[in-house]
């Protein structure tokens, strides 16, 4: 369910805008979405989900006949960080994988906790889940979360704050950004407007 003024982007949708493609057929349809909160206690929380589903019918050697639309891989994380981007717990659940063994992993993921998003985190990461002890899917829906971090925090210093609340964190200042991709050229207009926005 939605909060009030959170958005799935689907009234946003301005469609593709890609060339037109070759002629073709649908054959998988993948999606990340990653949703952040502030929570009364001050920390963030990152809810996300990993979804695959094909557009037709077809026959698993696992689970059978499978149809279509059906979901074959559905994984959920709920990451919360401090005011530092520690993690300081970690919940997820797997509601359709390929095969029965796959939610067995699940207890695994708790190791991500006590890491710190930011540099070096993906590294970390798979030293802990890596090969047999994680799963790939989850794995990459927690890239998807570090990624959704950085984006979190940056827009809870927009969001309003109720009376007595903490201020936001700054995550980033502009010299970590400069050089990192194309708007943030050393000698771009983006960046001298950070750094003339600093010295006023």
């Amino acid at each position: 369910m939605l909060s009030p003024g959170e958005t799935t982007h689907s009234e946003v949708d301005q469609g593709w805008l890609l060339p037109a493609p070759e002629e073709r057929e649908p054959i998988c349809t993948r999606s990340i979405v990653c949703r952040s909160f502030r929570r009364r206690d001050g920390l963030i929380d990152i809810d996300a989900r990993f979804m695959d589903t094909r557009p037709f019918d077809y026959v698993s050697a696992f689970r059978g006949p499978c149809e279509a639309g059906s979901t074959l891989h559905h994984m959920q994380a709920r990451v919360t960080m401090d005011r530092s981007r520690r993690i300081v717990a970690v919940a997820t659940a797997m509601p359709a994988t390929p095969y029965t063994t796959c939610p067995g992993v699940n207890a695994n993921f708790q190791r991500v906790a006590g890491l710190t998003v930011g540099r070096g985190f993906r590294k970390a990461l798979r030293e802990r889940l890596g090969g047999v002890e994680g799963c790939t899917h989850m794995l990459a829906l927690l890239d998807a979360v570090a990624a959704a971090a950085m984006q979190a925090f940056a827009s809870d210093t927009h969001a309003p704050r109720q009376a007595g609340e903490q201020p936001p964190v700054k995550v980033w200042k502009i010299e970590s950004l400069i050089g990192s991709c194309w708007s943030y050229k050393p000698e771009g207009e983006v960046v001298q407007r950070f750094l003339e926005l600093r010295r006023d």
